[in-house]
């Protein structure tokens, strides 16, 4: 009697759970959300493993989400024969990976990477390259649980939207309550639907997004409330000085062991490239930077080809753009030939 009890509570248990799970799932597709993968250190270590590739397969673009939204891997991959490992991270500078990239003497390949003078030349390294280093300290300590866990959660995250937890999980739904502390800062969240991220770490803005005034309207407010809570400060002097001593170090390390390394300066527009300009004018920063380092760098704006782009949120390309500033980005390197690609080789 307690063994057929324990049977149908176990039943109905199961059955409740799932009838949950199909509802809940069921709720985000109708609202128009589609699979997508989390944006977590797990997610970024399993790139990481692909950067020892030789250097005529792969090229690793390290940055900020201009990379990942602007850089798009499937056109990439079609018009060079080549992988893209996106090692880039969402308001970080690249300089920690970098760093790691250098260190690492198996890594021989070709980096490119992606400057949004705010975010690179910073040296707030307590707050601004948290994500980064948790991805780092991760990558380097996972343990074999870790690893099957993580597969296991791949093949599940292929097939149910809910489970991206940086959207549907507890802490991602609690932001939508307002929270109205006078004195007290609290960061604001981007729309739900504003972007996606794919397996090789691809953002793209969402059709829901690119689609809704409404909802570029909330994005725009939120990151103009995040930018006016940064005081942005720059480096100068001294600092600015060491700061380029130690890229330069390491970018001469990749180097020193056959690898190779370019900067890009992917678009912006309207008052974000005002800001940008004025805080950071181009002759202290961007060529200061190429001239220390004796790297080559592609500004958007010295091309026909990239100049003319209109970022959706003044700081990102649409998807569709994208495609095109990716191809033409190759056109550019095939031309000058400071990056070789395979179709440069053959």
């Amino acid at each position: 009697m307690q063994i057929n009890q324990f049977f149908k509570a176990t039943v109905l248990a199961l059955v409740l759970v799932i009838g949950f799970v199909i509802c809940w799932e069921w709720y985000w597709r109708i609202r128009g959300f589609t699979v997508a993968y989390n944006d977590d250190k797990v997610l970024w270590a399993t790139q990481r493993k692909n950067v020892y590739k030789s250097s005529d397969q792969a090229t690793v673009f390290i940055g900020s989400s201009r990379s990942r939204f602007d850089l798009d891997i499937e056109t990439w991959k079609k018009e060079t024969g080549e992988e893209g490992i996106q090692l880039a991270f969402g308001g970080t500078s690249p300089r920690p990976i970098l760093h790691d990239l250098a260190r690492d003497e198996k890594f021989k390949g070709k980096v490119i990477i992606d400057v949004a003078e705010q975010l690179f030349f910073s040296v707030d390294s307590m707050r601004g390259e948290k994500s980064a280093q948790d991805a780092l300290e991760y990558f380097r300590h996972e343990t074999p649980a870790q690893k099957v866990s993580a597969s296991i959660n791949y093949v599940l995250e292929s097939k149910l939207v809910f489970l991206e937890e940086g959207k549907f999980g507890l802490n991602a739904l609690l932001s939508d309550i307002e929270i109205d502390r006078p004195g007290v800062f609290v960061r604001p969240f981007f729309p739900r639907e504003f972007s996606q991220l794919s397996f090789e770490r691809q953002s793209k803005f969402t059709p829901m997004f690119l689609a809704s005034p409404q909802l570029q309207k909330e994005q725009f407010e939120a990151r103009a409330k995040i930018l006016a809570a940064n005081k942005v400060v720059p480096i100068k002097g001294k600092t600015l000085e060491a700061f380029l001593k130690e890229i330069k170090t390491s970018i001469d390390r990749i180097i020193a062991r056959g690898g190779v390394v370019i900067f890009l300066r992917p678009p912006s527009n309207g008052p974000s490239l005002e800001r940008e300009n004025k805080l950071y004018p181009r002759k202290e920063y961007w060529d200061r930077l190429l001239e220390y380092t004796k790297i080559p760098g592609y500004y958007f704006a010295d091309y026909p080809e990239t100049a003319h782009f209109i970022c959706v949120d003044e700081s990102h390309l649409s998807p569709s753009d994208a495609v095109v500033y990716t191809r033409q980005l190759i056109e550019i390197l095939k031309r000058e030939k400071t990056l070789p690609l395979r179709t440069i080789m053959k």
